[in-house]
């Protein structure tokens, strides 16, 4: 019986604080101030005494997860301390940046500034009992975590134009007035002017004169402004410094971040108009992109079942997280990697006239879960503990970069949830509609997309295409229309007909190892099981398999037409 004691720690909201996000620049703000706050509680637990089990390698700030696991006796103030200490380094610096630099009488809103200091995240600490596991208080954890203690901010007058639950930040926010002679043309006035300067001062690059953004928005956006950075660095070091913390490695970070988001490295990703090589007049939009979100499967399981192989598996995920941040991308970059969980995005990188064509990001895919997620490790006692879920969508011009985001995280889900170890293609259109396939990486990797021919022998798709939107005109699929389906492959994938046909490849078991097997086509068998039965509801998988099918043809065209 050991008698070590270990304490969790997290704070929330995390996913939401990235996926309000406008520019690319959000994104990275957000994400580097996520790993910011952890790597500051847990540099705040060694400073107590305590070893830190996971995340592992904590002098490397990018990408910190912001669920920490320590070993000893940490107190919950102790940890709530550095966190909000931290946060308010954050916010102190933002807000004094704007005053001293943007004239305006400021008064109104330092109240405002102040509640988001306190009351932008909400804490969970838990502590076990001498003798308990990892696992017994990662139990306890997860319990507390389901009751919430937030407290929400009230605000008068108009939201942000960005996610629209918060108040739009500017001068006069928070002045107490008399609703019956609110005044919006005048507010409108004072926000324009606020945004108009500080677009001056920082450069559209920065702060588009028409955004309206909420404290929190404006913060992430401001802080990796080079100036503002080196701010937060004489604020921290004034903080923590005296402390003897050993803060030099964030402080490097902090430098990093301004420099890896200098307007000029985001050139690259404008969504301009690009010149056709063969017709030098005709103007295309090159505003296509592609995002993808992942995030590895039933970590917490695997930890539940090999607690003390916690801080192994992070220091893991966490040297991956980093060897895929770095890596380069001939049209993309990694966002942010904190270990099994990541995102990154396809583009057209430079003004050359090339072209983005989708087949490029399909390949990729098709090699990621050996190539990356694995990073060809041959032999099998080396790869990754866990399987990979991944949302891929490929957005259309125009869409804002918010529901881009939002149909990512959807799309990973969707991923999870129809079985996992898979990757589900989203295209997303103008008009807010999708199209979605889900494939799992075993039946992409023997090259199911690649070994399309048509009639003629050639790749293509506009064939399959039509004949699914006929054969759908003319109801073929709406009873049991999978032997129209399957004859659909036949003709175009003969190759993986008896593959797709073979119903020990449809469907896996529920409580199934996907490191050791297979998974199914269609996911979970007991996503198929007849009403209070465990017995397979063949109609049903069928149905399925007959949608999937179609999908294939559908989401096919659109990715991989020559």
């Amino acid at each position: 019986m050991t008698n070590k004691i270990y304490t969790v720690i997290t704070f929330s909201p995390v996913q939401g604080f990235i996926e309000k996000s406008r520019k690319l620049r959000d994104l990275y703000g957000s994400s580097y101030l996520l790993s910011y706050l952890s790597w500051v509680i847990c540099n705040a637990a060694k400073q107590y005494g305590c070893e830190v089990i996971s995340p592992a390698l904590p002098n490397i700030t990018q990408g910190m997860p912001n669920q920490i696991i320590i070993e000893g006796d940490f107190p919950e103030k102790k940890a709530e301390y550095a966190l909000n200490k931290a946060w308010e380094c954050v916010t102190e610096t933002c807000r004094e940046w704007i005053e001293e630099n943007v004239e305006g009488d400021y008064t109104s809103w330092r109240r405002s500034w102040g509640l988001w200091t306190k009351y932008a995240w909400e804490f969970f600490w838990v502590q076990g009992n001498p003798g308990d596991t990892i696992s017994d208080v990662r139990e306890k954890f997860n319990e507390k975590k389901r009751g919430r203690d937030w407290t929400g901010i009230n605000w008068q007058g108009e939201s942000s134009t960005l996610s629209g639950a918060d108040a739009i930040a500017y001068p006069k926010l928070g002045q107490i007035v008399d609703a019956r002679k609110y005044d919006y043309q005048q507010e409108k006035q004072d926000v324009t002017a606020l945004y108009k300067a500080l677009s001056d001062k920082l450069g559209e690059s920065f702060i588009d004169p028409k955004e309206e953004l909420s404290i929190p928005e404006l913060i992430k956006r401001m802080i990796t402004y080079e100036s503002v950075s080196q701010n937060l660095i004489e604020h921290f070091k004034f903080t923590f410094g005296k402390d003897g913390a050993n803060i030099e490695a964030l402080i490097e970070e902090i430098k990093q971040i301004s420099k890896d988001l200098h307007p000029s490295s985001f050139k690259d990703l404008n969504r301009h108009k690009y010149k056709n090589k063969i017709d030098s007049e005709t103007q295309q939009d090159r505003g296509f992109q592609g995002w993808f979100q992942g995030d590895g499967d039933k970590a917490g399981d695997y930890l539940k079942k090999y607690p003390e192989k916690t801080h192994a598996f992070s220091k893991e995920m966490r040297d991956w997280g980093k060897w895929f941040k770095n890596k380069p991308f001939k049209m993309g970059r990694v966002i942010y990697a904190g270990g099994d969980d990541f995102l990154g995005v396809f583009y057209d990188k430079d003004d050359s006239g090339d072209k983005l064509e989708p087949r490029y990001y399909v390949d990729w895919f098709s090699e990621f879960k050996t190539s990356i997620w694995h990073e060809n490790k041959v032999n099998k006692n080396e790869q990754k503990k866990i399987t990979v879920s991944v949302g891929f969508v490929w957005a259309f011009p125009g869409i804002p970069q918010r529901d881009v985001l939002q149909h990512c995280g959807d799309a990973e889900k969707s991923a999870k949830s129809n079985g996992r170890d898979r990757i589900a293609f989203r295209i997303l259109f103008n008009n807010g509609n999708h199209l979605e396939w889900v494939c799992p990486w075993w039946l992409l990797e023997a090259g199911l997309l690649s070994s399309y021919r048509d009639r003629e022998g050639k790749q293509n798709w506009t064939h399959i295409y039509n004949d699914v939107a006929v054969l759908e005109s003319r109801h073929a699929f709406d009873d049991d229309g999978l032997d129209v389906v399957l004859g659909l492959v036949e003709i175009y994938f003969p190759k993986h007909l008896d593959v797709i046909k073979d119903k020990n490849k449809q469907l896996h078991p529920e409580k199934a190892d996907l490191i050791k097997i297979d998974a199914g086509i269609l996911g979970e068998d007991k996503s198929y099981f007849l009403e209070n039965s465990q017995e397979i509801d063949q109609n049903k998988v069928n149905k399925a398999l007959t949608n999937w099918i179609i999908n294939l043809a559908k989401v096919g065209f659109h990715l991989c037409q020559q």
